[in-house]
């Protein structure tokens, strides 16, 4: 078992400093970009990278036939990375486009009060929205103490929730592509990284039936 000074050498300063440089290739590329404006667009991409790597960990031990055990340090620190980058990316992301209206990222005002936002721009706020929640809730079980507290059993199912996350982060993402009306990282981002890791839990799936003879 690694121990916390390992894995800080080497899974978050690796990770730290790729963030970093993604950041200031984002800064070279739109320098007339502010900061509040790099770091959620920086966190946010490399956000979802994050969580789609976590993903594919467990199906890739399975294929190499290598010990893929409930709690494998590296998957869950790629995972507690891409979860911290996503709530400063929520944080932050409400800093970008409606600065000191923050409330119109969820509502609509009409003559009659308030209602809820329901169009592209809301959709993708509120998919944003469930996802940082339920990351949170990830994020909070993801250490040695919660998973020896809440069994392997529930410990497991609530990190199943990365999931669900992934596909709310991949919807809050192409909303947000459509309102820009900027189709093309749809396209070539998030499409393929939604059918990556869909491929590979099928097969991972596959692989556990068929070593349980469920599949011959």
């Amino acid at each position: 078992m690694l121990t916390i000074k390992t894995r800080l050498k080497k899974h978050y300063l690796p990770s730290l400093f790729l963030i970093l440089l993604f950041g200031l290739f984002l800064h070279f590329i739109w320098p007339k970009r502010d900061l509040i404006t790099i770091v959620t667009d920086t966190t946010g991409y490399v956000g979802i990278l994050a969580l789609f790597i976590s993903l594919l960990i467990g199906p890739v031990n399975l294929l190499l036939k290598r010990n893929n055990p409930v709690s494998n340090h590296l998957r869950r620190d790629i995972g507690v990375v891409g979860g911290i980058l996503a709530v400063i990316h929520s944080v932050t992301g409400l800093f970008v486009h409606l600065r000191g209206n923050n409330w119109k990222y969820f509502l609509n005002k009409t003559d009659h009060g308030y209602t809820i936002r329901l169009d592209n721009f809301g959709l993708a706020n509120y998919f944003g929205l469930i996802s940082v929640l339920l990351i949170l809730l990830v994020l909070l079980s993801s250490n040695d103490y919660s998973l020896k507290k809440l069994g392997q059993t529930t410990w497991k199912n609530i990190q199943r929730l990365s999931y669900l996350i992934f596909i709310l982060a991949i919807l809050h993402s192409v909303y947000y592509r459509v309102v820009a009306n900027n189709h093309f990282l749809i396209f070539y981002l998030y499409i393929p990284l939604f059918v990556i890791v869909l491929l590979f839990q099928n097969m991972g799936i596959w692989i556990k039936l068929r070593d349980k003879k469920w599949i011959k």
